[in-house]
């Protein structure tokens, strides 16, 4: 980003916030928060397009939201200066305080940008405190400030979301994770996980290609199983297949006093679509388990991912699921999420040896 005044502006506020330049403070705040400082009659017009942008919703069943945005007024500014997640918001044809701030950290060929529609979002990494994220989002008028952030918000969201998994992976496996774990899994099984330091070993069963993960705690409960088709076709693994799979492994190894889990079909819970996983070309299911025992039955989040592994001819299914109905689950979504993205085979940390060796 190419900031006009930027410099200035910063050590306005080294000063007023009493800090060094070269003594930043740590990002302050919970990483799920992004505040918002914008001129009011702008925030009023933006509001809702900010909140479907960053505040998606995860049915647990009663939805949660990852990102809350929050709204500061101009004049405490500076209060929020530090926070992890801050957002500057103006539109150059207005007279607000923000919007003139705004119109002015940017130079005049990023202007030239802004005012011909080809760039809005202006994204900038530790401005006023370690690991901060600022975003400055910019367009002719409110209407288009609106219109721009329709059409950028899988990647605004993406800007948040990514520093949050990076924030939780780190936090999940600073102290005691499981390294000797990871070790034996990888010799039995050919795959490996990064495990915290408090799941246990539940299923393992060699002769059903399948192995379960879990957190016990009174009130609520996590789990995490990573399932394998041997010599598989990769035609095999369709939504269909894949939903079945889940329901499958669960009526088999998931039972409440026998009364065994499954996925709630109904089509505003579920979601299945293409992404990414590890590099390789997946499915991702999202929706809620249920169990429908008469004294405890309830359900929650789950999320299964399916892949096929070339190297290894299998059709790998990777389930995580949360039961906590007294408290938020998305928090323990996102730690199963993050655990199940470090999975490895023994030919993607053989490759990845290979490159650093290299």
């Amino acid at each position: 980003m190419e900031y006009r005044h930027f410099s200035r502006l910063l050590s306005i506020f080294c000063l007023v916030l009493a800090m060094g330049c070269n003594r930043k403070p740590a990002g302050f705040g919970d990483g799920t928060y992004l505040f918002v400082v914008a001129d009011k009659p702008t925030w009023e017009a933006v509001e809702p397009g900010l909140r479907t942008a960053f505040e998606r919703t995860m049915n647990t069943p009663m939805p949660e939201v990852v990102f809350e945005v929050v709204w500061i007024a101009p004049e405490r500014f500076t209060d929020f200066a530090t926070r992890k997640n801050l957002a500057l918001v103006g539109a150059l044809d207005s007279d607000g305080e923000i919007s003139q701030k705004v119109s002015g950290m940017l130079s005049e060929k990023v202007k030239d940008k802004v005012m011909d529609g080809s760039a809005f979002v202006f994204p900038k990494e530790n401005p006023w405190a370690e690991d901060q994220l600022l975003l400055v989002l910019a367009s002719n008028s409110v209407a288009e400030l609106n219109a721009k952030l329709e059409e950028n918000k899988a990647y605004l969201y993406n800007l948040l979301n990514k520093r949050l998994l990076d924030e939780t992976r780190e936090q999940m496996y600073q102290t005691l994770e499981q390294k000797d774990f990871g070790k034996d899994v990888l010799e039995k099984y050919g795959w490996t996980l990064r495990v915290q330091h408090d799941y246990f070993v539940n299923i393992d069963r060699a002769d059903e290609n399948f192995y379960m993960l879990r957190r016990s705690l009174p009130g609520r409960e996590r789990w995490l199983f990573v399932n394998w088709v041997d010599d598989a076709d990769p035609a095999q693994l369709t939504e269909e297949w894949l939903l079945d799979r889940r329901d499958k492994l669960t009526v088999k190894f998931y039972k409440n006093e026998g009364i065994p889990d499954k996925i709630n079909r109904a089509e505003e819970y579920l979601k299945i679509e293409p992404v990414d996983f590890q590099g390789r070309p997946a499915l991702r299911v999202e929706g809620l388990w249920e169990n429908a025992h008469a004294s405890q039955g309830g359900g929650g989040p789950f999320r299964t991912y399916g892949f096929y592994d070339t190297e290894s001819s299998r059709i790998y299914v990777i389930d995580v699921a949360v039961y906590f109905p007294a408290g938020k689950k998305e928090p323990f979504m996102r730690q199963l999420d993050v655990m199940a993205h470090t999975f490895q085979t023994r030919s993607d940390i053989s490759k990845a040896q290979h490159s650093e060796g290299s």
